[in-house]
């Protein structure tokens, strides 16, 4: 177990900064999207940088389900015992994986709240696989490409050259739709359930009001 407690804590590094990228958009979606500004998107221009920021970040949040490359090594690293593996590796992943999607769900639902409520969009589910797929899109940037949300911004000539290399690699479009089917799979699971807990404590509140 010795072992395996040196990895669980060696994991924390990586889990800690990939985690932390993944909050930033969850945390943005409280901020930008309130409703403070009636039937029409905000003008302020810090608003807009912060919209900005919001788009670049959120695939970090998808992305900690590609981490889970790094447990298949956990798990095969001879020192580390089966009961180190079941007690403490697992959780940990798992414990890991859950947060950075549930940072990703409660940030894509208040997008897209956020607009049905100004009425700039129609069809919410089309929203939110347009969404799923662009973000399947960076995943892919992310984890092969090794292009991080930055990049865009500190280097685009690399970020555009990859995007075009990328048209002529058939894995580009495996990888891409392969993690489509899972973000746009494992989203919708979670949305429903966190919705049903947010119908069970309003529920809930009001009866304890009455």
């Amino acid at each position: 177990m010795t072992e395996a407690f040196e990895q669980f804590l060696g994991n924390f590094r990586w889990m800690g900064w990939n985690l932390f990228l993944a909050i930033i958009p969850c945390v943005l979606s409280f901020i930008l999207f309130t409703k403070r500004s009636p039937k029409r998107l905000p003008k302020n221009a810090m608003w807009w940088l912060g919209l900005i920021t919001f788009i670049l970040f959120l695939p970090n949040a998808p992305y900690i389900i590609t981490d889970i490359i790094h447990f298949v090594d956990d798990a095969r690293t001879p020192e580390i015992s089966d009961n180190g593996v079941i007690f403490l590796i697992i959780p940990q992943y798992t414990i890991f994986i859950l947060l950075g999607f549930q940072c990703y769900v409660l940030s894509l639902i208040k997008l897209v709240h956020y607009l049905g409520w100004l009425k700039l969009i129609r069809n919410i589910t089309f929203m939110e696989i347009s969404m799923n797929f662009i973000c399947a899109v960076g995943v892919y940037w992310g984890r092969f490409n090794r292009l991080n949300s930055w990049h865009v911004l500190t280097q685009p000539r690399r970020v555009l050259e990859t995007a075009i290399s990328n048209l002529e690699n058939p894995n580009f479009f495996f990888g891409t739709i392969l993690f489509f089917v899972i973000f746009t799979s494992l989203y919708y699971i979670f949305k429903w359930i966190n919705l049903a807990i947010a119908f069970y404590w309003h529920n809930r509140s009001n009866q304890v009001s009455v």
